[in-house]
């Protein structure tokens, strides 16, 4: 008896054990992209590529440990966190109501992007020492914008409403045609002192 419930218990934490780790690694681009449509979320913890163009997603983009992420022309009411890819992409997007967040990356382009009631944060917070950023032509309207800690950081042409511009800790800042209204700017160039 005690042998036939010692085996139960086993298969039991095998079981828990499994069905935890299966959990952990998640991957919402089986096929290497989402076009159009409606997501609640789009969650990935995948070294794997993946391009999502064109969708509506109605609470959270979050992904961590890929390749590379490219997310082009979609709208998110929340948060898009990009952590620990080798390359992200997020280009011509909304965000509503949540942050733009790029952390830990190897390259990230944030280009063209428009965030309302909300951050861009383009930052290396891990000390990845070759991070290499272009955070360009992008509107955030009631939140703040923010390029820290990353090897080179091109912040250009950016436009921030009612919050900060702030560039510190970037080994090369190539700045300019930044516009705050309505908060400050400290985004400085470093190229060519």
């Amino acid at each position: 008896m005690k042998t036939q419930k010692l085996i139960v218990i086993a298969a039991i934490v095998c079981l828990l054990v499994g069905a935890s780790g299966a959990a952990m690694a998640r991957n919402d681009c089986p096929d290497g992209s989402i076009v159009g449509g409606a997501r609640v979320e789009i969650v990935i913890d995948e070294f794997v590529n993946c391009t999502v163009v064109n969708v509506t997603v109605t609470r959270r983009v979050q992904v961590a440990n890929a390749d590379q992420f490219t997310m082009i022309s979609s709208k998110v009411s929340g948060n898009v966190q990009v952590t620990n890819t080798v390359s992200a992409a997020l280009i011509n997007n909304e965000v509503f109501n949540g942050n733009l967040l790029a952390t830990s990356n190897a390259y990230s382009s944030v280009v063209l992007n428009v965030v309302n009631d909300g951050d861009i944060r383009v930052n290396d917070n891990d000390g990845r020492q070759d991070a290499i950023v272009a955070v360009v032509q992008n509107q955030v309207a009631d939140g703040n914008m923010w390029v820290n800690k990353n090897e080179k950081a091109d912040v250009k042409e950016n436009i921030v409403r009612n919050g900060d511009l702030k560039c510190f800790g970037n080994d090369r800042l190539d700045s300019f045609f930044n516009n705050t209204i309505g908060g400050t700017e400290d985004c400085r160039s470093s190229i060519g002192d």
